[in-house]
C-alpha cells in the first residue's frame, strides 16, 4: 500500500493496540512463545524486530550487544556476551543463545507464525549502520517475496515496516511503510514524502497535540511507543493517535 500524498487526515475511531516485542520487553520478546502469548491474550497485532547476522540471515532480535535477554547455552561463548556483536554472529552461532529457553527466530518463522495465525504484524527494520541498512531491507523484501501469493497479498494490506535508519525502508517503497523518531525533526515530512510512509511512528513524550495534528494534517497516522500507563493511554486516545505498542499484555483492546 503506497502512501499517496493526497490522502486526507486518518479516520480511523479506535486506537489500536499492539503488543511490543511480542509479548513485551522482557524475558519472552521476539521469540515464538511470546508471540502466542500476545495472540493467547486477545492481540491482533504485533510488533517485532529484524536484524542481519553475519552471513546475512534476517533474524528477529532487538539489542545489538548479545547478552541482556539472549543467554548463551554454551559456556564459551558466554564468556563474551558482553563484547559480542549480533552482526558478528553467524545463523548457526545463534543456535547457541535463547531467550527465555526459546531459540531466536528467524524472520520467515516469526512470518509463517504471525500468517497461521492472522496476526497483523509491524517488524521494525534495525540497522546497524550504513553497511547493512539496504542490506536488510532487501533480505526482509526477499522474505517477502518467498511466501505463498496469498500471503504476500496479505503482507501488503496489512503489515507495517517502520526504522529509524529510514535507508532500510528503500527496498520496501510500495509497501505500507511508517518513519520512527524518538522526537519529531523539522525535516521530517521531506524523508515521509520520498519514501511514500503512511505513518509516524513516536515515542509517547514527542506526541505533543500540535505535533500529532501536524502529521494527521500532512495525511498520516501516528503511532505511539512504548505506552504502558492508562492514563497515557487515554491522552493518546483523546489525541486521536491510531494506534499504541505496549508491553503490558492486559491492554490488548482500547478504549481505556
Amino acid at each position: 500500500m503506497a502512501y499517496n500524498q493526497h490522502h486526507t487526515q486518518p479516520t480511523e475511531k479506535i486506537m489500536q493496540m499492539w503488543a511490543h516485542r511480542g509479548s513485551g520487553k522482557g524475558p519472552l520478546e521476539n521469540t515464538l512463545h511470546g508471540f502466542n502469548t500476545a495472540r493467547q491474550a486477545g492481540f491482533d497485532a504485533t510488533e517485532f524486530d529484524v536484524m542481519l547476522t553475519a552471513d546475512g540471515v534476517p533474524m528477529v532480535h532487538h539489542d545489538w550487544v548479545m547478552g541482556r535477554c539472549a543467554q548463551s547455552i554454551d559456556p564459551a561463548m558466554a564468556a563474551l556476551d558482553s563484547v559480542t556483536t549480533f552482526e558478528s554472529l553467524r545463523r548457526r552461532d545463534l543456535l547457541q543463545y535463547r531467550v527465555g529457553g526459546q531459540a531466536i527466530p528467524s524472520l520467515r518463522e516469526v512470518f509463517d507464525f504471525c500468517l497461521q495465525h492472522d496476526l497483523r504484524a509491524n517488524v521494525e527494520l534495525k540497522a546497524t549502520g550504513p553497511a547493512n541498512a539496504m542490506r536488510l531491507g532487501q533480505a526482509v523484501l526477499a522474505c517477502i517475496h518467498a511466501c505463498a501469493p496469498a500471503q504476500q497479498e496479505r503482507i501488503q494490506k496489512n503489515w507495517v515496516f517502520s526504522s529509524f535508519y529510514h535507508a532500510s525502508l528503500l527496498p520496501l517503497k510500495g509497501f505500507d511503510l511508517a518513519l520512527l523518531y524518538e522526537q519529531l525533526p523539522d525535516d521530517w515530512v521531506l524523508h515521509a514524502d520520498a519514501l511514500q510512509a503512511s505513518a509516524i511512528h513516536l515515542h509517547w513524550s514527542a506526541a505533543t497535540v500540535p505535533v500529532v495534528r501536524r502529521i494527521h494534517t500532512s495525511g498520516r497516522r501516528v503511532r505511539v511507543y512504548t505506552g504502558n500507563d492508562v492514563d497515557m493511554l487515554q491522552r493518546l486516545q483523546a489525541l486521536g493517535v491510531q494506534g499504541v505498542f505496549t508491553d503490558r499484555m492486559e491492554f490488548s483492546k482500547a478504549p481505556f
